[in-house]
This record gives structure tokens, C-alpha cells and sequence, in this order.
């Protein structure tokens, strides 16, 4: 579905512009176009994490998910809420390898660091009920991602131009480390609570929040990586010779 919305928005928009200097142009028929092709990504990264104005990208370096429900049972509730996401500049590509005459990408990378600042909605039943709201920062180090890209190529007025058509991001994230602010009345119980809950249901933890960055990471990657290609054809892009 989100493919099918993009093409027709996709064919709709396109306009040819001159390259510019920051993008750098890598020959399809380079025999080491894999590394071309991460020299040039990893050249950008000031750019996406800047934003590019003139392309209509946001920047990469932060991004919003509504929320993420950790626990929805009776007896206890945690939800995060208006979570930003922070870090993926920090980026490291470990290998890259594209196939043109497929149309697909493999990707491995590594984040150093990526940070999450939300709000917590928590509610739990015990001998009495504790519910608070609050501040929460989490914190994950050294996550790996395994990313495979389709690519598709459309023709508009004979001239052909590459889009990302679907995305799938596998991120491998092994601890995530957090600090609830639970200040007020009874915080310290409450600190106690949390802790306690999050500390032995950390695998649960990370198995909510997973599937939420993959899928909004792998958004953010397509949008800004076809706001980008669409102003150029093919050719442009992926000349025979540079």
C-alpha cells in the first residue's frame, strides 16, 4: 500500500535538477560500486543529519513515534508516549552490496548509540494502586541492523528514474538501558516499582519497542531516500561512465 501511494506521488513530482556537489555520482558499470556507493552515503551523512531544504528531507538525526504500549494487562499498564527518537546520524555502514540487474540492496550497519526520550503512562495494582506519569529516557548501545532494500525503476517522458519500494529493517537490540522520573509523592516506592518491573521484563521491553523503531526507521530511510532520487533520472544517478 505505502508503495502504491508513493509511485503515484512519486510520477506526479519529478524534476530533473543538476546534481549537486554533496551528492557524489557513482558509474554502474564501476566494478567497485558497492564501495562507491557507501563512500557516497556515508559523504551525506552531514546533509541527512542536517536536513535538506531544497530536496524537502528532514533532518535524520531525530523523528517521533505516537506510541508504544509495554504492558496493557489489568493489573498492570505502561505505556510510552510522544517518544523521540534520536542517534541514527551516528550511523556505520559495515557492508554494502547492490544488485542493479535485480534491483536490490543489502545493508549492514551499526548505531553507536541510539537515545529514546518519551513519557510514561503507568498504572500498576499491587497491595495498593500506583499510577504516574512522568519523563523516561531510554538508552541503547552498539545496535546491528540487517537491511535488505527492493528497488524499482519507472519511465516518465522516456526517462528513467529509481525509487525504493520496499524496505526490511532487522535491528538486533540487545539491552536497553532506562530512567524513569518519578518524582513526587512517593517516589522513591515508585522508582522501586518501576525499576522492578522493567528490570525483570527487559526482554519484553525490547521485544515492544523493536518492531515500532524498525518500522518507523524504515519509513524515515524510504522517505528521505526517495525525496532525494526522485530529482534525478537514472542515468543521472548510475551513468555508465563518470
Amino acid at each position: 500500500m505505502f508503495a502504491t501511494i508513493f509511485i503515484c506521488t512519486l510520477v506526479t513530482t519529478l524534476v530533473t535538477a543538476e546534481i549537486p556537489s554533496y551528492i557524489h555520482v557513482c558509474s554502474r558499470k564501476d566494478p567497485n560500486l558497492d564501495q562507491c556507493i557507501t563512500d557516497s552515503i556515508n559523504n551525506l551523512r552531514n546533509k541527512l543529519c542536517e536536513g535538506i531544504s531544497e530536496m524537502e528531507v528532514p533532518s535524520l538525526n531525530s523523528f517521533i513515534i505516537n506510541e508504544i504500549v509495554i504492558s496493557d494487562a489489568d493489573n498492570a499498564k505502561l505505556y510510552l508516549k510522544d517518544l523521540k527518537i534520536d542517534g541514527l546520524c551516528d550511523y556505520v555502514i559495515d557492508s554494502f552490496h547492490v544488485d542493479l540487474d535485480k534491483l536490490h540492496l543489502d545493508i549492514h550497519v551499526s548505531f553507536k548509540q541510539i537515545k529514546i526520550n518519551a513519557t510514561y503512562d503507568f498504572d500498576i495494582h499491587l497491595l495498593v494502586p500506583f499510577v504516574q506519569k512522568g519523563p523516561v529516557y531510554l538508552t541503547s548501545d552498539n545496535i546491528k541492523g540487517k537491511i535488505g532494500v527492493d528497488l524499482k525503476v519507472i519511465t516518465k517522458n522516456d526517462k528513467k528514474y529509481i525509487y525504493i519500494s520496499k524496505m526490511n529493517l532487522n535491528l538486533d537490540i540487545k539491552t536497553l538501558s532506562n530512567k524513569f522520573d518519578t518524582e513526587g509523592q512517593n517516589s522513591s516506592q515508585l522508582n522501586e516499582i518501576i525499576s522492578n518491573f522493567i528490570g525483570s521484563n527487559e526482554e519484553e521491553v525490547i521485544k515492544k519497542v523493536k518492531p515500532s523503531l524498525e518500522e518507523q526507521v524504515t519509513k524515515q530511510i524510504i522517505f528521505l531516500a526517495n525525496n532525494i532520487v526522485k530529482h534525478f533520472t537514472y542515468d543521472e544517478l548510475f551513468p555508465e561512465q563518470v
